[in-house]
């Protein structure tokens, strides 16, 4: 099984097992999913944004080297991007709709989209969904052709720091993220408790070239930016004003001040208190390292508590908002909705906002 695979599959049975109230810990297993709703009824919805990539260097390379003898034909069925999901579907039996979405830096976030959109269509009562990208010697050498990590730091300090003065770029990591996602009532019906509620998603475009961020030479536009984060307000009926937090997407690179520059042109004055965060510096950086952001975002509304961008030590005040969490702790005021922002290289934007639960 390729090592996608192996994280998405590990993933997904995490995310069937969680959440079960009390005196119902059957319902929050696999089985009890499916009991409840039956495998026909549970869809797999898989975010990558470069896929089994090791696996297909392996098959690509024996071709190359050695003709079309090399070329494995066991290898070749892990090297289209669908991989992951359909080995999900396939380890856990689960017959429902198999999507994968491949948007570079946006593939969570679509895929959580798709997710509310097919319970909002009827074509599924339950959704695996979520993404990852793997972490092999294949992507660090392309990042490093293309200077696009950390330099090592001579104070002796990690490299990646994000919203930091002295950010030198960002470090590699993996990881897959799936979250369970269904319609409350039926959640309930199996003694299972919400952890959030998807309450608004926003999408816009900006013009940045596919490698960097602001256009070589030309002013950055985060207009597209602060549209999908207005546009996912509008879609929860929130003001900006009635944000919570933010988990930031802070990655040591420039993207940490156009992500504040559009935070500001969005939020207008309510982005000098919020509170944010980004816990890549702890993590890595990966193409769906919003997996782990969204997961951040649930851990907030779930603990009442704000994780720390604890790599910073000398924030920089033209790339982070004055609400910069450094460490780690309990939240002064309810945590009630958490905003989830996206700019991906290439000019897509996103934003998802996260809200907590209704009570039982």
């Amino acid at each position: 099984m390729p090592r996608l695979a192996q994280l998405a599959v590990v993933a997904a049975q995490q995310a069937l097992a969680a959440g079960p109230g009390p005196g119902a810990a059957a319902s929050g297993s696999a089985q009890g999913v499916l009991a409840r709703y039956g495998s026909e009824r549970v869809a797999v919805v898989f975010g990558t944004g470069l896929g089994t990539l090791e696996l297909t260097m392996e098959f690509e390379t024996g071709y190359i080297q050695s003709g079309l003898a090399a070329a494995s034909p066991a290898l070749f069925p892990y090297t289209v991007m669908n991989t992951a999901a359909a080995i999900v579907a396939m380890e856990l039996q689960l017959h429902g709709g198999n999507i994968t979405v491949n948007h570079r830096d946006l593939s969570v976030h679509e895929a959580l989209a798709t997710a509310v959109d097919l319970l909002a269509m009827d074509r599924a009562d339950a959704v695996l969904c979520g993404g990852g990208d793997e972490l092999g010697p294949w992507l660090q050498h392309g990042f490093e052709r293309l200077a696009g990590l950390a330099a090592d730091a001579p104070d002796g300090l990690p490299p990646m720091r994000p919203y930091d003065r002295q950010r030198r770029g960002l470090v590699l990591g993996e990881g897959a993220v799936m979250l369970l996602v269904e319609r409350a009532a039926g959640a309930r019906s199996r003694g299972a408790r919400p952890l959030a509620t998807v309450s608004g998603i926003g999408r816009a475009g900006d013009h940045r070239p596919r490698l960097g961020w602001p256009p070589a030479g030309q002013p950055a536009s985060t207009t597209g930016a602060a549209q999908a984060i207005g546009g996912s307000l509008q879609a929860a009926a929130l003001t900006p004003a009635e944000l919570d937090f933010i988990v930031g997407g802070g990655n040591g690179t420039a993207l940490d001040a156009l992500e504040t520059q559009a935070l500001r042109q969005a939020l207008g004055a309510a982005a000098e208190r919020v509170p944010i965060a980004s816990v890549l510096g702890q993590c890595g950086e990966w193409l769906t390292s919003a997996g782990a952001r969204l997961g951040a975002a649930l851990y907030a509304l779930h603990e009442q508590a704000l994780p720390g961008t604890t790599l910073c030590r000398e924030p920089d005040p033209a790339a982070a908002l004055p609400g910069l969490v450094l460490t780690p702790r309990p939240a002064t005021a309810p945590l009630r909705h958490v905003l989830v922002p996206v700019l991906a290289q290439g000019g897509g934007n996103a934003a998802i906002i996260l809200s907590q639960a209704e009570p039982d």
